[in-house]
């Protein structure tokens, strides 16, 4: 039996072992002491009507939700920023804002907002947590949810969403069921010209296609008081269904056309346990774990001219992890933690690409791969004088990666990562964090697996020999209070970073492939800022502007040409801005947002260079509550479409050798949708 194994099993049957002893009686949840915690009440959300958790929490001043890591396999590295009831949901699949959505705000006791240094929270490398803290008197809620949403191109589709919550002596119950389509932004229509290596245009193509996705999640989350702590249990089973289509239809002087239709269905099933026992006012014990397991089977066809070309993917993954967590609180100043994790992940996957009738061997197109990891990690927070707080720990991780099929190997990896970090108040008003820790990066099991483009014609072989990226990471951190409703923060981050997993070129007996690989060192710098205030001080009563910005500049060589270049397909600038207004005596919350501001990405192949560019994108909502229990929003998204471009600069070979044979360029314009939304909520 595996280490992920035997920690799941020894976690479940502690659980277990747990539940013959006498439960105490519920309590109401106390206030967390020590520390910086600022607690923020049902009243100090009043004039904003909240209709839920998220509602509240995106009013918090300085706060920016961060999600759990779905794609980093185990637990350690995926926790988000977000706690409910003092603890970490168990399921990292399921999004921050989703589960909130889920607690209405009439179910809120209050939400904590934790700044470190507070005994018995893990503060897992994050300067700001929020605890979510709900009401445990005896109530019982539903809502309904429904509505239609169509897209500017005449896509229409129904969506809806219903939800129950109880809640009595300790105990809650929460059931949700939602339908949810998707009318996905590679949509759109446009053209694709083609240029010689001389700039002229030989060919020019119109481009039209839609990806439409109708997803479907059903959720169950159970709590009770157990041996003096509190158990809880989540069951979640989601399905995606994608269904892409596309023509391309060449246009003078050339003539001719290209079909491209693509199946891809995704299904999940999730089942997790986290029990937390606090002894005393300084201990705490978590135990935690959780199976996930998914199915992906996707099947793309194209014809161009009767030219048939297929490929098929059949994909099936498993996730296993058991969790242990300490913390013990020494003293006032002195907090130490320590954990322990295990986990077992599982990949089965065949692809076959076929061109009118004939296979193409494809490296990694025939995988197996199991993975145990492991990783004991012991720190300790010290605050040695008033407005100081250290915080160091060290965590070791093994694993094993064993892979069969067409490329079979086995592999031994491990890893001290150590971190430490000192935040300094400088006034009530200023604190500055300076942190230092080696990350070691979690290899993508995809990318051991062949893909395909038909579409674009793109082929990426499978990798085996990938080995997963190490950086020393280094960052300081302004935050700055401006009042009690407003905050700026301004952090600067740089990397160093060894084996940086990117581009390569992959050579078989038969062909070549581009393949991701590592390509050696490199570095990275990000400037982040995030700022929330309120506009009551320049006349817009109610007004709330939140903004979040991101400067990113990587280095790394080719290893094509040996030139300095950036890491394929990072974002340079990312950056979102929302403007919201509470109208309380209208009863009426309405905002605009605006996404994806100047962003762009380039991709490094061997043969080829492409660069993606999307213009900004926008939303203007309306949200009125209707008496007591209803509530109708309209949504408006990119009604006027959003551009995007992608220019791919081919080379007939290494780009280091070969010259330039042509320039394609895409260009398409994405519709817009606009929904209408009821909600009604029935009970206390």
């Amino acid at each position: 039996m595996s280490i992920a194994s035997r920690a799941s099993w020894f976690v479940l049957a502690s659980i277990a072992g747990l539940s013959i002893i006498p439960a105490a009686p519920a309590q109401q949840p106390p206030a967390i002491r020590g520390g910086d915690v600022t607690i923020y009440s049902p009243a100090d959300f009043a004039d904003n009507a909240p209709a839920n958790a998220w509602d509240m929490l995106s009013r918090l001043p300085g706060f920016v939700t961060v999600d759990a890591d779905e794609d980093v396999r185990g637990y350690a590295g995926a926790r988000g920023n977000v706690l409910i009831d003092g603890a970490r949901p168990t399921s990292k699949h399921e999004d921050a804002k989703t589960l909130l959505k889920r607690i209405p705000a009439s179910a809120v006791a209050r939400i904590e907002l934790i700044r470190g240094g507070v005994p018995g929270i893990d503060m897992a490398g994050y300067a700001l947590l929020a605890n979510v803290v709900r009401r445990h008197e005896a109530t019982s809620q539903s809502a309904i949810e429904a509505g239609m949403i169509a897209g500017t191109d005449g896509w229409l589709a129904p969506k809806g969403q219903w939800e129950y919550g109880r809640r009595w002596d300790g105990h809650t119950l929460d059931l949700a069921v939602k339908l949810d389509p998707e009318l996905d932004d590679d949509s759109g229509r446009g053209h694709i010209d083609t240029f010689a290596a001389d700039g002229t245009r030989p060919q020019r193509e119109r481009l039209d296609t839609r990806t439409i996705k109708n997803k479907g999640d059903a959720s169950a989350n159970w709590r009770q008081p157990l041996a003096g702590g509190q158990l809880s249990i989540n069951l979640a089973a989601r399905g995606e269904r994608a269904r892409t289509d596309t023509r391309i239809d060449a246009q003078a002087p050339a003539d001719g056309s290209e079909r491209v239709h693509e199946n891809e269905d995704t299904n999940e099933a999730e089942a997790g346990a986290r029990y937390v026992r606090e002894f005393g006012a300084r201990t705490r014990l978590e135990l935690m774990a959780t199976r996930h397991q998914a199915w992906l089977d996707d099947l793309e066809r194209s014809r161009d001219d009767g030219d048939d070309e297929t490929f098929d993917e059949h994909t099936r993954t498993a996730e296993s992890i058991g969790r242990i967590d300490f913390t013990h609180a020494w003293s006032d100043a002195l907090t130490f933690n320590g954990s322990f994790e295990g986990a077992r992940n599982t990949l089965r996957s065949s692809t076959r690409l076929q061109q009118d009738g004939i296979d193409i061997a494809l490296p990694g197109s025939d995988v197996q791969i199991e993975e145990r990891r492991s990783e004991a990690a012991a720190g300790a927070t010290w605050k040695p004088a008033p407005g100081w707080m250290l915080d160091a720990d060290l965590r070791l991780e093994q694993s094993t990666i064993a892979q069969t099929g067409d490329s079979p190997r086995q592999r031994h990896f491990t890893y001290p990562k150590p971190f430490v970090s000192v935040q300094w108040d400088v006034d009530p008003g200023n604190q500055l964090r300076l942190a230092l820790s080696r990350e070691v990066g979690q290899l993508d099991f995809e990318d051991f697996v062949a893909s395909a483009s038909l579409e674009t014609g793109r082929i990426s072989a499978g990798n085996a020999e990938l080995k997963p990226d190490r950086t020393w990471r280094s960052a300081l951190t302004w935050e700055h209070q401006l009042w009690r409703d407003a905050a700026f923060t301004a952090s600067w981050t740089h990397e160093r970073i060894s084996d940086v997993v990117d581009r390569v070129l992959v050579i078989t007996d038969d062909d070549i492939f581009d393949a991701p690989g590592n390509i050696g060192d490199g570095r990275r710098d990000t400037l982040a800022l995030d700022i929330s205030v309120p506009l009551d001080g320049i006349g817009f009563h109610g007004g709330r502007l939140t903004s979040s910005m991101q400067w990113r500049r990587s280095r790394v060589t080719d290893p094509t040409t040996g030139r300095p270049r950036p890491i394929s397909e990072e974002k340079p600038v990312e950056g979102s801005i929302e403007l919201t207004q509470d109208l309380p005596t209208l009863r009426t919350h309405w905002g605009i947002e605006l996404e994806h501001i100047a962003e762009r990405k380039t991709e490094y192949r061997y043969d080829e260079i492409k660069r993606q560019s999307e213009g900004m994108g926008w939303t203007v909502f309306v949200e009125r509550e209707m008496g007591a229990r209803w509530r109708v929003r309209a949504e408006a998204t990119d009604l006027f479409g959003r551009g995007f471009s992608e220019t791919r600069e081919k080379y007939d070979g290494p780009r280091s050798i070969q010259p330039l044979q042509e320039i394609e360029r895409r260009r398409r314009r994405s519709p817009g949708f606009v929904s209408l939304t009821f909600r009604c909520r029935t009970g206390a």
